[in-house]
């Protein structure tokens, strides 16, 4: 472009900004470069029919887009592909998933820089012609035989002119910047899935566009909802301390809450969090000279939502049943257990709130017991505080001297009352299986040396839940523990529950808990309403394959739900026997005598249980293992 009439530095300062940077930044990356990477990857792995055809088409879009400029080559491709295969180790399968990754890299880079030179070139043609014809115009105006009319005239189309290019190059500059932003996050995008595949994808700064790199001050991207904890923790091992770090401060309330995360870590980030929903009412509170409970009960005057409010109530339900979880205490050493805030979602379920606390760190722990609580129960309800966890984490340490972490889960929606329609029906129990096993798998994911043992304990409804997350979605647990189950829905016997080889069911029920009477299938009359559906099999039944355990509980005879809410009441029988079973020695409950006989033995039906004919006992405690 030759312009002898119109100055470039007077249209950038005009325009606000300068295209040609913009695009010269563009230009400077190297697609092919990547590209190249891409290839030595895909070459390095085991490909699947999927990923090949991925690539196949990737490659495809990246040799329809790029200007075939001469490159060079500042990565070491074999380099690159041996340190990302190292760090993978068995995980080959990876290789060719972050070829495809590279390749789309160079896709957009390419088409960028089509995109960013096609824009310039008509830019530079606009300009061109208008600087094409302000020659004559110029030439004319200097004519002392104009008129004033005509005059008059000729200025307002030299002002036009030069307001057209003024306007030309806004816009290709206004083209500009967006191609460059859309280019930047698409890239921020695929270098967050890079992380995900395993791969460090810092040395793409190398032939990337620079100006398109993430400003530090911004902040970085997270995993998109739905990202399996295995890429999650991979994505996470690729960042640096310092961003890993960055991102602990800033503490996100999606990043404690991503499985894949260490357990360390998401507990500070959840932590943080919860400490913003304390403060940001007790800081209104101080401000206005108000006590907490009157800006509570008139949250309006203080201008705050009721959002805020509903955070603040669970953030101190939290904080209750992270206190009262610190005080558990291991008899043999007389010390308290680290405690961790797995998740921490207050607004969720209308507000009742999800949230999981661990007495000890299930990354490191032997053995790790998630408990599920069952109906009625929820952050906001103060499931947290309740002493179920505490007592099995204090009995568990005293079975035996490896640590068991006891991580107290109330992550799903649970009936309100006994007269909620999902009480009797299976809906909300396998909502909240999903939800189960995609936490309880996660925990392997993360954690340290020795894969720990895992026992999922699940108390009346919660059982339900245990039993759906394991028969349909996958749960991974080496044991199972059905405390006063209702039934079993989508699991009809022990196979159904797909644990590994040793693994075991084991159930414990009341000869008196009601709940556990209930039928498998309830109908209500038409006239008043929808017939109900029963929660399933009863797990204690002859037949079953499971293994039961002594579950009495004494000191009452009138009322048929009192045995249903004492199961992990102190020096009990089936607190006693779960200890055993989720510190790794259920084979320890015949010895112990503990096991009890199933119901609908002795050819009596399943209306009949043997344990109803022997008196419950008290007082049962593991010996605390010597220092």
């Amino acid at each position: 472009m030759q312009l002898r009439y119109i100055s470039n530095p007077h249209l950038i300062t005009e325009a606000g900004g300068d295209p040609w940077a913009i695009n010269n930044s563009l230009q400077v990356g190297r697609p092919a470069q990547i590209a190249d990477l891409a290839e030595a990857f895909h070459d390095a792995g085991r490909c699947t029919a999927e990923s090949s055809a991925a690539f196949d088409e990737a490659r495809r879009r990246f040799e329809a887009s790029w200007n075939r400029l001469n490159e060079v080559h500042p990565i070491n491709d074999f380099a690159e592909v041996q340190r990302t295969a190292q760090s993978l180790g068995a995980q080959s399968l990876q290789l060719p998933k972050i070829a495809v990754d590279l390749e789309s890299v160079a896709v957009v880079l390419a088409e960028a820089q089509r995109t960013g030179a096609a824009l310039i070139s008509t830019l530079e043609r606009q300009l061109q012609q208008i600087d094409n014809q302000l020659g004559p115009a110029l030439d004319l105006e200097k004519d002392p035989q104009l008129n004033a009319a005509d005059r008059t005239a000729l200025d307002a189309l030299i002002r036009g002119m030069e307001q057209q290019a003024i306007d030309d190059t806004k816009s290709a500059l206004r083209q500009l910047r967006s191609l460059r932003s859309v280019y930047s996050d698409r890239l921020q995008t695929s270098l967050t899935t890079l992380r995900t595949d395993g791969y460090d994808p810092t040395v793409i700064q190398l032939v990337d566009a620079p100006e398109t790199q993430a400003d530090p001050q911004q902040p970085m991207q997270i995993p998109l909802p739905g990202t399996s904890a295995q890429d999650i923790n991979r994505w996470w091992k690729t960042l640096s301390s310092e961003q890993q770090s960055r991102l602990i401060a800033d503490h996100r309330p999606e990043l404690g809450n991503l499985n894949g995360i260490p357990v360390d870590v998401r507990s500070r980030v959840n932590a943080a969090v919860m400490g913003d929903d304390l403060h940001r009412v007790e800081d209104v509170a101080k401000q206005s000279g108000s006590s907490v409970d009157e800006v509570l009960r008139d949250p309006v005057r203080c201008r705050l939502t009721e959002v805020a409010i509903t955070r603040y109530n669970n953030a101190r339900r939290t904080q209750e049943g992270l206190m009262a979880s610190a005080d558990a205490i291991t008899e043999r050493t007389n010390d308290h257990p680290a405690v961790f805030l797995l998740k921490y979602q207050p607004e969720a379920f209308g507000g009742a709130g999800a949230a999981a606390i661990a007495m000890g760190n299930p990354d490191t722990a032997a053995n790790t017991a998630v408990l599920v609580s069952g109906a009625g129960t929820s952050v906001r309800e103060g499931t947290l505080a309740k002493a179920d966890g505490v007592r099995l984490y204090e009995e568990s340490a005293r079975a035996d001297s490896r640590q068991t972490a006891v991580v107290m889960w109330v992550g799903y929606d649970t009936p309100n009352s006994w007269h909620d329609p999902g009480l009797w029906q299976p809906n909300m129990a396998r909502t909240g299986g999903q939800a189960l096993a995609a936490d309880v798998n996660a925990l392997a994911v993360t954690h340290e040396a020795a894969p720990t043992r895992v026992t999922v304990v699940g108390h009346s409804y919660g059982s339900t839940v245990v039993s759906d997350a394991a028969a349909a979605y996958g749960m991974r647990a080496n044991d199972v523990v059905l405390i006063g189950s209702p039934g079993t829905d989508l699991a009809h016997s022990a196979a159904d529950f797909h644990l590994p080889p040793g693994g075991h069911l084991y159930v414990g029920a009341a000869s008196g808990d009601a709940v556990t009477w209930s039928p498998g299938h309830v109908a209500g009359p038409g006239v008043i309403g929808a017939n109900l559906a029963g929660l399933g099999d009863d797990p204690t039944g002859d037949g079953y394959g499971s293994t039961r355990f002594k579950a009495e509980v004494p000191g009452n005879w009138t009322n048929p739900f009192y045995d249903h809410l004492h199961y992990f009441d102190d020096g009990s029988e089936s607190l006693f026997s779960i200890a055993d079973v989720v510190s790794g020695h259920g084979d320890a409950l015949q010895r112990d005598g503990m096991t009890a006989r199933h119901r609908g033995e002795y050819d009596l039906g399943g209306w009949a249980d043997p344990e109803a004919a022997r008196r419950a006992t008290t007082g049962h405690r593991h010996r605390a293992p010597p220092r």
